[in-house]
């Protein structure tokens, strides 16, 4: 099949959030051809399209301004798509008309699109099926975090919701087939449907593996990008509620925040007694393997959780909030070995039994990588999408895509 997939952001470094779509088509380019058109930010540095070259015929990419302006340009772009100004954004107005050429002058036999923010590209689109990749349900992320958002900020994180959410429906709307990175994110949206399969993402279990068998003592380690909404409540909510508990019982107790780009807030928090925010580093291997236990408390958030699947994959026990260990659930019902908590006493609770438990029992926890091999590998997930653009890569009547 020759592949157009376009997305909202370039799928390298591996550090960005685009990481899914590296390895799905990293997959795919085994037995398919790949065109990739990519939203960037201003600052995007060009050297990074080089990862992407073995792996694809052609990479076109579309530098935006609203992808790295404050917060403020940003909301006025997304009430600015509100009221119809599709075409507000340059780099989406090019990326509109690429598409628009090229599917009209080369035999593409499927779109590959992501990218809720960016469908205005594909609006009125013609003569192709496509699939969407969801990955997360994005309208219940922003909908869950109202209750930890200053009251300031409320005015755009509705303007961001209903910019989301009318993507969202028009998506579901017109795609011939819709992908989920979690069976939750699906349940959310559009629930079991023949159009909808999930593809969870995967894990480079050659890369995410132990070098040591011995581990850090009394150490709770928590990943990520730490300027991303979610990631920064659950670090602060770890620092500042949490662990302040596992202390009292455990007084040599640290917490190791490991991710780019903290907040000043987090930051400040770094200088806590027992309490390290390292900002960017450029492995987070080292870390995990001076962890004792990885925390997820998340307590708002969508899609799955890479960070979880990464520590499970580097066979650190995990005590993870219920929306942390339910983006890692299966379809057949299988959940991850992680421990469940609410609330922050028992975080604190759970949290000083695994440090307990590990200071007699320091052995590496070969279940959580099991989990991960079993459900969570790049090669299952791209032969899995790899059948999904086979079942709708067939000749079909084009009809345009509605505007929202």
């Amino acid at each position: 099949m020759r592949i157009l997939y376009l997305t909202n952001g370039f799928p390298y470094p591996l550090t960005s959030g685009y990481l899914r779509h590296y390895f799905l088509i990293k997959e795919l380019s085994q037995c398919h051809a790949i065109t990739l058109l990519s939203i960037v930010g201003a600052t995007f540095a060009a050297e990074n399209v080089a990862a992407l070259e073995p792996f694809t015929e052609r990479v076109l990419t579309f530098a935006s301004k609203s992808k790295s302006g404050s917060l403020k340009s940003k909301a006025l772009g997304r009430l600015k798509s509100l009221a119809g100004a599709s075409q507000a954004d340059q780099a989406v107005r090019l990326m509109r008309e690429a598409v628009e050429r090229m599917t009209q002058e080369e035999p593409f036999d499927v779109v590959l699109f992501s990218g809720k923010r960016t469908y205005p590209a594909i609006a009125g689109m013609r003569g192709l099926p496509l699939v969407v990749d969801m990955c997360d349900a994005t309208s219940v992320k922003i909908r869950g975090s109202v209750r930890y958002t200053r009251r300031a900020r409320l005015p755009l994180l509705l303007l961001d919701y209903l910019q989301v959410r009318a993507a969202e429906r028009m998506l579901i709307g017109n795609a011939a087939h819709l992908l989920f990175a979690s069976v939750r994110d699906r349940d959310a949206l559009i629930g079991r449907s023949s159009r909808a399969t999930v593809v969870p993402n995967g894990v480079d279990t050659a890369f995410w593996q132990r070098t040591t068998r011995e581990r850090g003592a009394n150490t709770v380690a928590f990943t990520g990008a730490m300027d991303y909404p979610p990631n920064t409540d659950a670090a602060l909510y770890l620092v500042e509620e949490v662990l302040p508990l596992v202390q009292r019982a455990i007084p040599d107790a640290r917490a190791l925040i490991v991710g780019r780009d903290p907040p000043s807030r987090l930051a400040r928090a770094g200088q806590r007694p027992g309490v390290t925010v390292t900002g960017f580093v450029h492995d987070v291997r080292p870390y995990l393997e001076q962890a004792t236990v990885f925390a997820a408390p998340l307590r708002f958030g969508a899609g799955i959780q890479n960070k979880v699947l990464e520590a499970l994959a580097m066979e650190l026990p995990v005590v993870a909030s219920p929306l942390a260990a339910d983006g890692l659930r299966t379809e057949d019902g299988q959940t991850p070995p992680a421990q469940v908590a609410h609330g922050a006493q028992e975080f604190a609770d759970q949290i000083v039994g695994v440090l307990r438990e590990r200071a007699s029992n320091p052995a590496p926890d070969g279940a959580a990588r099991r989990y991960v091999e079993t459900h969570f590998v790049w090669r299952r997930s791209g032969e899995k999408l790899g059948q999904v653009l086979a079942n709708v890569a067939r000749p079909r009547a084009g009809t345009a895509l509605r505007e929202a």
